[in-house]
């Protein structure tokens, strides 16, 4: 199998982190095409990064979607928790990061950096932030204490967007966008004792950097 990735995409992150946690023989590579171009599209519905390519040639897009199947095809070193109940606690992190930190949040503010928009007047920006983390901390709180049970897929989900977090909230001039919400600072520490988790981290924000 070959996963066509963005070392700076959070999505494609969290494919390599499950990839590197797991110890999975996958090949990681940049897309065969220019992403957004006519091949691009034409190949990949979707139009986005990461795409997983199977041995038999066929694609699968989504980073969830190819998270799902890689654990469903490697069943011997299972990152999903036994039970009903545990994989729907576990789906909650990952759709929090969907659904709530990274589109009212981190791609905001994403996109004044990356349109040349600078920081200035992004106030709105920084308080839907801090709404959201706020939001995380609830969360953790109502769900069963991370510390007693296993790494799993929506941790793995989550972990990138929360290192972006760290990484754009001082160009907004938030130096420890943490600092008010001790479960999330825990969590956090806590995923990245993960080495797999650790070497996407470092791999993503390399990239960015660059």
């Amino acid at each position: 199998m070959k996963l066509y990735n963005l070392d700076h995409s959070p999505y494609a992150t969290r494919v390599r982190m499950q990839i590197h946690a797991k110890g999975l023989d996958v090949a990681i590579q940049p897309p065969p095409v220019p992403l957004g171009s006519a091949e691009f599209m034409a190949r990949f519905p979707l139009g986005k990064i990461p795409v997983l390519e199977l041995d038999d040639g066929s694609h699968l897009p989504d980073s969830w979607v190819i998270m799902e199947y890689l654990e469903d095809v490697t069943p011997a070193t299972s990152l999903c928790p036994e039970g009903a109940t545990a994989r729907a606690q576990m789906q909650l992190l990952a759709r929090y990061a969907d659904t709530y930190l990274g589109p009212s949040a981190l791609f905001p503010l994403f996109s004044l950096i990356t349109s040349g928009a600078g920081t200035e007047g992004a106030e709105a920006h920084t308080a839907a932030l801090d709404e959201e983390l706020a939001r995380l901390e609830r969360l953790l709180a109502y769900l069963p204490d991370f510390e007693q049970r296993a790494l799993h897929l929506g941790d793995i989900a989550l972990a990138p967007h929360l290192e972006y977090v760290q990484l754009l909230a001082p160009m907004f001039g938030i130096q420890q966008p943490l600092q008010n919400y001790a479960r999330v600072a825990a969590w956090q520490d806590w995923v990245r004792s993960d080495e797999g988790v650790a070497r996407g981290a470092a791999e993503m924000l390399t990239a960015v950097k660059a």
